[in-house]
């Protein structure tokens, strides 16, 4: 009884660890890093359309 216990055990304790053993998920971390890029490019173009506004307008930036 002890064995089949500890087997049953063990098989569950492997079966639940399989996900581990499958590695990273390739399509979530390329949609990160495309989600991370579209953000700084969106900063980007943001800041630049800040600061051809204030030259514009005729005030410095104190950036920096």
């Amino acid at each position: 009884m002890k064995r089949v216990l500890l087997a049953l055990v063990g098989t569950a304790a492997l079966v639940s660890s399989v996900s581990a053993f499958a590695g990273p998920d390739w399509t979530v971390i390329e949609r990160a890093r495309t989600y991370a890029h579209q953000q700084q490019v969106q900063q980007a173009q943001l800041q630049h359309q800040l600061q051809e506004a204030r030259k514009a307008s005729g005030t410095k930036s104190n950036a920096g």
